[in-house]
C-alpha cells in the first residue's frame, strides 16, 4: 500500500520553504512558512515517506536528492521532530523516522519486531547568539543553563563578562528562541547541562519557534538572541558557535578538528554502540554537545519493495555520503563503524522479524 505524506503533517509543509528563505534572506524565510505550498504527489515509481529530526535535514535533503536522481526512488522527509517522527512511524504514517538521541525503553517496545536503528552521520549542537562582535563567546554548563533557563536576562551580566569579558559593554537583553515543541537536539543539550540545568524563571523572555531552522532565522535576525541548533544550521546562517568547557575542562568550538576528535570516541566506547550519543564524550579535544543521528524503522521494514528500496538507501548513504556529510558540516561515521553497519544491513531480509540486527 503507498503511503502518503499524513495529515498532521499539514502545517509542516513550508518548512522546506523556511529554510530556502534562511538562504536568501530570512525575512524572506518567516513569509514563505506562512505561505506553504500542498505536498507534492507520489511520482508513480517508488516512494518513501520519511519523518523526525530536523537535526539532520540539511543533510538528508542532500542525499534524498542524489540517491532520487540515480536510482529513480523518491524519499519524501517532513522534519517535524524525532517525537513526532516516532509516532507516525508507529502509526504508518512513515516508512521511517529519524532520531538524535536513544530511544526510549516505551519506543523500542511499540515496534513489533523490535527497532532496526542505523546510524547516518555524527553532528553537533551549536549554541549561537546575534550580537555586535563576532567573536566566539565561551561558556560552561552552569552558565549556559543561567542563560538559557532565565537566570541571566542581560548579555552584560557579571556571570558572562567574567567568562568573556568583551561582554561588558554590550547592553542588549538577553532573548532566547526557544523550541515549539520536545526535540531531540534539545535533549543533546539538556544531557550536557545535566545537574546544572536551572529553574526557568517566569518572565523570562524567549520566543517558541519551530525546528533547527526556525531557531537560525529568529537568532540571525534578532539583536541580542540566542539559541542552540545543529552546527549546519549555524553554517548556513553565517552565526558564530560559543566554545563550551568540555568533559576535560577545556573550552572547545565545534569544528572540523573537536569533530574528528568526538567521533573518534565511538571507537572506544563497547561494540562501537551508535544507539546513543557522545555528549561529554571523554577525549581531551572532544566539543561535549554531539549526537549521532540515525533513521530508525521497525525490523520487519512492512512492505517487502519499500522496504528493500529502503535498505539499499541506506547502505548508499554509508557508503557513498561521507563527502556531502563533511562539506555540510556533520562529521562521517568512521569507516569501521560504516562497514560494520553495512554488512548488518546485508543480512537484513525485509518482511521478517530477524533477530540481532539492531544497531
Amino acid at each position: 500500500m503507498e503511503h502518503r505524506p499524513p495529515r498532521p503533517l499539514t502545517w509542516l509543509r513550508g518548512a522546506a520553504l523556511l529554510w530556502i528563505g534562511a538562504l536568501v534572506g530570512f525575512a524572506g524565510g518567516m513569509r514563505g512558512w506562512r505561505d506553504r505550498p500542498a505536498t507534492p504527489a507520489p511520482s508513480g515509481t517508488i516512494d518513501l515517506v520519511g519523518a523526525g529530526a530536523t537535526f539532520p535535514y540539511p543533510l538528508y535533503r542532500r542525499w534524498f536528492e542524489e540517491y532520487g536522481q540515480g536510482s529513480g526512488v523518491r524519499i519524501n522527509y517532513f522534519s517535524v521532530g524525532s517525537p513526532e517522527g516516532l509516532r507516525l512511524l508507529r502509526t504508518g504514517g512513515a516508512d521511517f523516522g529519524a532520531v538524535d538521541r536513544p530511544l526510549t525503553a516505551a519506543e523500542r517496545g511499540a515496534m513489533t519486531c523490535g527497532p532496526l536503528e542505523v546510524a547516518t552521520a555524527i553532528g553537533a549542537v551549536a549554541i549561537v547568539a546575534n550580537l555586535p562582535s563576532a567573536e566566539a563567546l565561551r561558556l560552561d554548563a552552569a552558565t549556559l543553563s543561567a542563560l538559557l533557563g532565565g537566570g541571566v536576562t542581560r548579555w552584560d551580566d557579571p556571570t558572562l563578562v567574567a567568562l568573556n569579558p568583551s561582554l561588558a559593554d554590550v547592553r542588549l537583553p538577553v532573548l532566547v528562541a526557544r523550541r515549539e515543541s520536545a526535540s531531540g537536539t534539545a535533549d543533546l543539550v539538556a544531557a550536557y547541562l545535566g545537574d546544572a540545568v536551572a529553574t526557568p524563571a517566569a518572565d523570562v523572555v524567549g520566543t517558541v519557534v519551530p525546528g533547527n531552522e526556525g531557531v537560525a532565522a529568529f537568532v540571525r535576525a534578532t539583536p541580542g538572541a540566542v539559541g542552540f541548533v545543529e552546527l549546519s544550521y549555524a553554517r548556513q546562517a553565517r552565526l558564530t558557535p560559543m566554545a563550551l568547557r568540555n568533559r576535560a575542562g577545556r573550552f572547545v568550538a565545534p569544528d572540523s578538528l573537536s569533530m574528528s576528535a568526538t567521533a573518534e570516541a565511538l571507537l572506544r566506547t563497547p561494540r562501537d554502540d551508535v544507539r546513543g550519543s557522545l555528549v561529554g564524550a571523554e577525549v581531551p579535544e572532544a566539543y561535549p554537545i554531539v549526537g549521532i543521528t540515525r533513521i530508525v524503522a521497525d525490523q520487519a521494514l512492512g512492505d517487502p519493495t519499500r522496504g528493500a528500496h529502503l535498505i539499499a538507501f541506506m547502505r548508499w548513504a554509508l557508503a557513498e555520503g561521507t563527502a556531502d556529510a563533511t562539506a555540510l558540516g556533520y562529521t562521517p561515521l568512521p569507516t569501521a563503524v560504516r562497514r560494520r553497519l553495512d554488512a548488518r544491513l546485508a543480512g537484513v531480509v525485509p518482511g521478517r522479524c530477524p533477530g540481532g540486527v539492531a544497531e
